[in-house]
């Protein structure tokens, strides 16, 4: 059904350290130019802090990647690695986080002095609506009956402008529960009841936070993906992970983050719900056979990084024959 065709385009830490430069013009060329992106993890403990970072945002910037997608899915043979007791887990955690990506304090204007450090949170109508459009329009394809908004319009200006415009497009999905939370209240209702809530839509730093507490809940880091998405035109997936550069070459790095992310690149930009669906019950069987260290059962077999992706690698194209 599709034939893809790879190509590298270096960033991130290991190309500053040898140009100077996080993202060369060359890389970006080549992103442009692309039907999608799958991103590796940026980042190394002996450069100044945010320098490889550059590279992300400035591809969401210029790609204008407003919506940044992070599903969180607790599946049930890693049970026993959620932190939370049964009673709290419910009938089980599923939740997609719909997160702003372009404006809000992580918009990076701002400045810092001996004396004095400040940064601008500006929401727009337009950066506001088609962030929050995007989430009504993803739970009805998701079939989820249910949208949280999480704001702080108790305090701040830009999230008023937010709750308003949360409510007035609602209007256009009638069949779709509405609720708001604010941020530090939702915060204990994640891990208090996270199994009420399907689509959760929210800014640029209240999404930053949660959806990595929400991550936490589904046995490690290791296992969640995300999608920086603009529908329609070139998007980036990543595994939200950090680099880890301490454990590279030790084969125990966990590559289900990186294969659900490209789970959610088919099924967002090539709309191939049905291959998505198979990348993650291929997942989801080869976890009943073994685990990488990081989700570690002294009942399961250890696996090894390679060792993990070739069971799921196998069980895939098995099931892609059929």
């Amino acid at each position: 059904e599709f034939e893809f065709e790879y190509q590298e385009a270096p960033a991130g830490g290991g190309v500053y350290k040898s140009r100077g430069i996080s993202l060369p013009e060359t890389s970006f060329e080549i992103i442009k130019n692309s039907d999608a992106l799958l991103f590796g993890a940026v980042g190394l403990p002996d450069l100044p802090q945010g320098v490889a970072e550059t590279a992300i945002l400035q591809i969401r910037h210029r790609l204008d990647l407003y919506v940044n997608l992070r599903p969180i899915k607790l599946y049930d043979s890693l049970k026993d690695r959620c932190p939370l007791k049964d009673e709290f887990i419910g009938d089980g955690i599923d939740i997609t986080f719909v997160r702003e990506n372009t404006e809000g304090l992580y918009a990076n204007i701002g400045n810092i002095t001996e004396d004095k450090a400040e940064n601008l949170m500006i929401y727009t109508r337009k950066g506001c609506e088609r962030i929050i459009k995007y989430a009504y329009e993803f739970a009805k394809k998701m079939k989820h009956s249910k949208i949280t908004s999480v704001d702080k319009a108790n305090i701040l200006k830009p999230s008023q402008l937010w709750r308003k415009i949360f409510h007035e497009l609602g209007d256009d999905f009638p069949n779709i529960q509405k609720e708001d939370f604010y941020i530090d209240s939702y915060c204990q209702w994640l891990i208090r009841a996270p199994y009420k809530f399907q689509t959760v839509v929210t800014g640029n730093m209240f999404g930053d936070i949660i959806s990595d507490e929400g991550a936490f809940l589904i046995g490690s880091l290791g296992m969640a993906s995300s999608g920086n998405i603009h529908p329609g035109k070139v998007s980036m997936y990543e595994p939200i992970h950090g680099s880890a550069p301490d454990i590279a070459g030790k084969g125990i790095a966990n590559p289900i983050g990186a294969i659900l992310s490209v789970k959610l690149m088919m099924q967002e930009s090539f709309n191939s719900p049905k291959i998505a669906k198979e990348i993650e019950t291929s997942v989801e069987d080869a976890l009943k056979e073994g685990r990488t260290a990081d989700i570690i059962n002294p009942k399961k077999k250890t696996l090894n990084t390679k060792e993990m992706g070739d069971l799921i690698g196998g069980k895939l194209k098995s099931r892609l024959k059929k």
